[in-house]
C-alpha cells in the first residue's frame, strides 16, 4: 500500500521540523497534550488545537519559507491574518483527516514505521542508522522517541487517503483539447485607466467621518506588541577581524602546501594508431601484429617532416583509434600517469613539433607528434597570499569560537542580570534595541524564529534576565534579556486620525474614479472615445493578466461578442481605479504537440484531485465538528465563538 521512499520525500521533512509537506501541520503537542489550560484556537471532533499546536505550525511554515526564499524572506508575513487563518485551516484538515483515519481504523504497523525512520537520512551515519543521531536531532526539535514516533504513526496511517483522492480524477482526450484551447486562446486589446489620484483633491473628510470608521473597527488600528531588549552575540565572523595572521606565518603555510600551488608539467601529442589483434588470452596475434607493423613504418616514412595540419589529415584516414581519429588524432593536454608506460615515456622525451615513431604499446603501434608543452609552473607567493591568509584567519577565528562558546553560554546564565562581565571578558559589545516588534526582532538574528520566541515568553519579559545562549548556525550565538515591554494595544484616535484620513481619501477617490470610469465605457460604446488614452495594441491571456487589468476583468474581456467588431468592456481594478478596454480581436491558439496535451491532462487530473480533496475536506466538516475561536490567532479582544455544526 504504501511506497516508503516516496512517504519519506513527502513527510518525514516536516515532522523534523525541517518541513517539506505545508499540508502536515499539527505539533507534538497534538499528542502529548499540555495541561497548561491555554485557550484552544479551535476544536475538531471534541478535540482541541491548542495556541501551541498553532505555534509549532506557524514556526514550521516559517522555516520552510525561509529556507525557500532565504535573503528574501520577511518574517512580518506571518503576522497578516490571513496568513495566519491558512496556517490554522491546514491544522484543522490534518486533524479531520486524523479523526477520519482512527474512525475507518487505519494505521501503519511498527515495521512500516522502522522501515521508515531506518531510511531517514538525516538520522544516519555514514549510511547507516545511528541511534544517537536520532536523538540529538528529535531533541534539537524539542521532540523525544515517543511523541515523534506516534506523529509519524499518525501521518503515515492518513497517507492513503491522500494519495487516493489525489489519484483518484482523470481527464479525457476532448476535455484536455478544450482546456488547451480556452487556456490559449487570446484577446488583442487596448487599455485606458482611470487613475483615482486625479480624484484626490475632490475627496474631502471630516473629523466626525474619520472617528466613524476608527469606532467601527477600533481593533484594526492595534499597535502590535513590541519589547525593547539588550543583546549580546558571540560569532566567528566578528572575531576574524580579532585575528592577525604573520608574514612568518603565510610563508610557512606556503611552503608546506607548495605542491597545492604547483600545476605540473603537461604536454598535448597527436597519434595514429595502428592496432592488432589479440587472441583469447589478450596476446597479440602474430600474423596481425607483424601486418600492423608494417603498415605503421610505412605511415612513418609518409608523416615524416609534414605540417600538423597534413598529420591530422593521414590520421583521419590511417588511425584505428575511435576516440581521436576524427579529431585528426588529437589526445589534448595529458601529464605524467595519464597515459600508458611506452607511450608516455616516448611523449615526454620529445620536442615540441617532433614526431616519433611506431611506439609499441598493448594498443597497437603509435606513430605520435608532440603538439604542445606546458611546463611545470608554481604559483608565486604573492599570487596565493591573501587566500593563505584568509583560511588561516578563518581556521583561527573558528578556533577562537570554539574556545568562547562554552564560556559565552555559561556566563550568560551564571551572570543573569548583565552582560558587561561577559562582554569585557570575550572582548564584546552588548546591544541595546529600541522598541522592536517580533518580526524584527526575529530578523535581528538572521531569522531564526527560536530567539523572537524566547524574547517574547511571558517568563522572559516578567524576569528581565538573560536568555539562554541560542545558535542561529554558522558558528553564531546569541542572547538578550527584555529591557522594557509593550502588550499589543488599540492606538488612541489622535496616533492614527492621519492614516484614517488618507484611507478614507483614498477610498472615496477611488468611487469616484470607479463612477466616472463606468461613464467612460457608456461614452465609448456610443463612439466618444473623449477623456480616454488607450495603450498600443496588446495580447491578453486568460491566465496571464496585465497592468490594470485583474481576473474579474479579463473574465468580462472574453465573454464580450466581437461578431460586429470591436466591443468595450470596463471594470474596477486594482489600483483603486477604473479601467476601460477597447477589445478588437479573437487570437487562436497554435495546435499542440502530442507532448504538451500529454502534460496538459495530467495537470487538470491533478486540479481534479485538488477539488477532490477540498470537496472531501468540506464533507468530512459536515459530519465532524470543527469549532474555530474568532480572534484567537491575533490575540482579539472579541472572544466570540464560530462554530461549524454537524448537519
Amino acid at each position: 500500500m504504501f511506497d516508503f521512499v516516496h512517504k519519506n520525500k513527502r513527510l518525514v521533512q516536516f515532522i523534523l521540523a525541517l518541513l517539506v509537506l505545508p499540508f502536515a501541520f499539527v505539533g507534538v503537542d497534538s499528542y502529548v497534550r499540555s495541561a497548561s489550560g491555554e485557550k484552544d484556537v479551535a476544536t475538531v471532533g471534541g478535540e482541541s488545537i491548542s495556541p501551541q499546536d498553532f505555534e509549532n505550525a506557524l514556526r514550521s511554515q516559517q522555516q520552510q519559507m525561509q529556507r525557500a526564499l532565504g535573503k528574501n524572506f520577511d518574517p512580518a508575513m506571518f503576522e497578516n491574518p490571513e496568513v495566519r487563518q491558512q496556517v490554522l485551516d491546514g491544522v484543522v484538515n490534518q486533524r479531520l483527516l486524523q479523526v477520519t483515519a482512527q474512525d475507518v481504523k487505519l494505521t501503519a504497523p511498527d515495521a512500516q514505521l522502522r522501515k521508515v525512520i531506518l531510511e531517514i537520512p538525516d538520522f544516519q551515519d555514514g549510511g547507516k542508522f545511528s541511534e544517537t543521531k536520532y536523538d540529538e536531532l528529535l531533541k534539537l526539535n524539542g521532540l523525544n522517541r515517543t511523541s515523534y514516533e506516534q506523529r509519524l504513526r499518525g501521518d503515515l496511517a492518513q497517507q492513503p487517503m491522500q494519495d487516493a483522492l489525489g489519484r483518484t480524477n482523470f481527464a479525457s482526450a476532448a476535455q484536455t483539447a478544450l482546456f488547451q484551447k480556452l487556456t490559449e486562446q487570446a484577446r488583442e486589446i487596448q487599455v485606458a485607466a482611470v487613475d483615482p489620484a486625479a480624484f484626490m483633491a475632490l475627496a474631502k473628510v471630516d473629523a466626525a467621518q474619520i472617528k466613524a470608521e476608527y469606532d467601527k473597527s477600533p481593533d484594526s488600528y492595534r499597535a502590535p506588541e513590541q519589547v525593547k531588549i539588550e543583546y549580546l552575540q558571540l560569532n566567528q565572523a566578528a572575531l576574524l577581524g580579532a585575528v592577525t595572521i604573520s608574514s612568518d606565518e603565510i610563508k610557512g603555510e606556503y611552503d608546506k602546501r607548495l605542491k597545492e600551488f604547483s600545476a605540473p608539467e603537461e604536454r598535448r601529442a597527436s597519434h595514429i594508431l595502428l592496432s592488432f589483434e589479440k587472441d583469447d588470452k589478450g596476446l597479440p596475434k602474430a600474423a596481425s601484429k607483424e601486418a600492423a607493423k608494417i603498415e605503421a613504418d610505412a605511415v612513418m616514412k609518409l608523416v615524416t617532416g609534414v605540417t600538423a595540419e597534413k598529420f591530422a589529415e593521414l590520421a583521419k584516414q590511417r588511425s584505428k583509434d575511435p576516440g581521436s581519429a576524427a579529431q585528426g588524432g588529437d589526445l589534448g593536454f595529458f601529464g605524467r600517469g595519464q597515459m600508458v608506460k611506452p607511450f608516455e615515456e616516448a611523449v615526454f622525451a620529445m620536442k615540441a613539433g617532433e614526431i616519433r615513431g611506431p611506439v609499441e604499446s598493448d594498443f597497437g603501434y603509435h606513430i605520435i607528434r608532440l603538439t604542445e608543452v606546458k611546463a611545470e609552473k608554481t604559483r608565486a607567493l604573492e599570487e596565493v597570499r591573501a587566500q593563505i591568509e584568509s583560511e588561516l584567519k578563518q581556521q583561527r577565528a573558528g578556533k577562537l569560537f570554539g574556545e568562547s562558546a562554552e564560556k559565552f553560554q555559561n556566563r550568560v546564565y551564571e551572570q543573569s542580570d548583565s552582560y558587561a562581565r561577559i562582554a569585557d571578558e570575550l572582548k564584546l559589545t552588548a546591544k541595546k534595541t529600541d522598541w522592536l516588534t517580533r518580526s524584527q526582532v526575529q530578523a535581528l538574528a538572521a531569522g531564526n524564529p527560536k530567539f523572537a520566541q524566547t524574547v517574547f515568553a511571558g517568563a522572559s519579559i516578567a524576569a528581565k534576565k538573560n536568555s539562554e545562549a541560542i545558535d542561529l548556525g554558522n558558528n553564531s550565538l546569541i542572547s538578550a534579556r527584555v529591557l522594557e515591554h509593550k502588550a499589543s494595544a488599540v492606538r488612541p484616535l489622535d496616533d492614527v486620525t492621519a492614516q484614517i484620513s488618507l484611507q478614507l481619501q483614498r477610498r472615496l477617490a477611488s468611487e469616484l474614479a470607479v463612477k466616472a470610469g463606468i461613464e467612460n465605457v457608456a461614452s465609448a460604446k456610443l463612439g466618444n472615445e473623449a477623456g480616454l488614452t488607450f495603450t498600443p495594441a496588446q495580447k491578453l491571456l486568460r491566465q496571464s493578466p496585465l497592468p490594470n487589468v485583474n481576473q474579474a476583468l479579463s473574465k468580462s474581456i472574453f465573454a464580450v461578442d466581437l461578431s460586429k467588431g470591436t466591443a468595450i468592456a470596463g471594470g474596477a481594478n486594482d489600483a483603486g481605479g477604473y479601467t476601460v478596454v477597447k477589445v478588437l480581436k479573437v487570437i487562436e491558439p497554435e495546435t499542440a504537440t502530442p507532448e504538451k496535451l500529454k502534460s496538459l491532462n495530467q495537470r487538470l487530473a491533478g486540479q481534479g484531485g485538488g477539488d477532490l480533496t477540498s470537496s472531501y475536506l468540506s464533507a468530512l466538516k459536515d459530519r465532524v465538528k470543527v469549532v474555530l475561536k474568532k480572534g484567537a490567532l491575533a490575540e482579539k479582544t472579541d472572544k466570540s465563538e464560530k462554530a461549524v455544526e454537524p448537519k
